[in-house]
């Protein structure tokens, strides 16, 4: 069935635009929502719909993680990158990428922690595929930058287990290895045939700082190159957002709010502004946890104030998070 007409909330926030293929992630939505009693779907039961739904594009995230897990194994043992795997998984991808939600749905699952790296690299594919769409690139860049972000990490490889497992804060030689990953991980990729150069310059600059103070190198804004600039944004959502051995996840309200703040000037202003203001819009309808303890979902999102949102509690509350008496509120996590 696919939805005859854009549905929006009581906020006149869009929840679900007009031809969107239902599914049961939607409808669940829908229903935590409390708002739609019904909708108009249209009535065309001899017209083919493509198997995009959440449920398929999760289908085949599970794949490709399998397949990047086999990627990495090889590399680790000596192996080059098999870039038929990755052209294999970008085609997935790619296919799916007109479903954001469900594509975005997968940024969400749970993961098992000594998977993280795969998952990592499929989440930060997602994201930078994303945003390269929400900044106009053409169907070529796309497709590089997705590629970009799925090899951004594969220097990883290069570290020694013992390092990128260890399950507290790393020691000042510990962390001088780890920082080596941009640069092993662009060696890698040198070496391997039909290897774009814009893969390879993700791969190094993508914890370059405009301001100069990332790594490997240290370079600033002009000679950082724009796919390590995206890759960079993806890689610290996904990082904040992943449970990982060290690290406990935050929300993603709580991240928006770490890019515009702390990481704004850092990080390319116009990518993080992009990025945000477009990811934030698919959590509206989703339900969350607060720090008193409330349930509820996300009604909408402010544009001037992305980071704290509008709830409507279970009790049919409405809280404003960026009104003054709520300043002491925050989502803890997505339900």
């Amino acid at each position: 069935m696919r939805v005859a007409e854009t549905i929006v909330n009581d906020f006149n926030a869009v929840i679900i635009h007009e031809n969107t293929v239902l599914d049961r992630h939607i409808i669940d939505k829908l229903i935590l929502l409390k708002e739609f009693e019904k909708i108009k779907i249209y009535d065309d039961p001899d017209i083919r719909i493509e198997n995009n739904t959440v449920e398929a594009v999760q289908k085949d995230y599970e794949e490709n993680r399998g397949k990047m897990k086999e990627v990495m194994h090889d590399i680790v043992t000596g192996k080059s990158v098999d870039m038929s795997v990755i052209n294999d998984v970008s085609d997935s991808m790619l296919k799916r990428g007109d479903n954001a939600l469900g594509v975005l749905s997968c940024l969400n699952q749970i993961r098992v922690a000594d998977e993280y790296l795969y998952s990592h690299s499929l989440n930060v594919s997602i994201i930078c595929m994303l945003t390269a769409k929400w900044l106009n690139y053409s169907e070529e860049a796309v497709r590089d930058i997705l590629q970009a972000g799925l090899l951004h990490d594969i220097g990883k490889c290069r570290i020694p287990a013992e390092i990128l497992n260890k399950p507290a804060r790393l020691t000042s030689e510990e962390f001088a290895e780890m920082k080596k990953h941009p640069y092993y991980g662009y060696k890698i990729l040198e070496k391997t045939p039909d290897v774009k150069e814009t893969t390879k310059l993700a791969a190094l600059s993508h914890h370059e700082k405009e301001n100069g103070g990332g790594y490997p190198f240290g370079v600033k804004s002009e000679r950082i190159h724009p796919f390590g600039k995206i890759c960079a944004v993806a890689d610290i959502y996904d990082a904040m957002t992943s449970n990982r051995v060290y690290h406990q996840k935050i929300s993603p309200f709580e991240v928006f709010s770490l890019l515009e703040n702390e990481e704004f000037g850092s990080l390319d202003p116009s990518i993080i502004l992009t990025f945000v203001k477009n990811l934030a819009g698919y959590y509206i309808g989703d339900r969350v946890r607060l720090s008193n303890g409330d349930m509820g979902v996300v009604a909408y999102i402010n544009p001037l104030a992305v980071p704290r949102p509008i709830i409507r509690t279970d009790s049919q509350q409405t809280i404003d998070l960026n009104e003054p008496e709520n300043k002491e509120l925050t989502i803890l996590e997505l339900c």
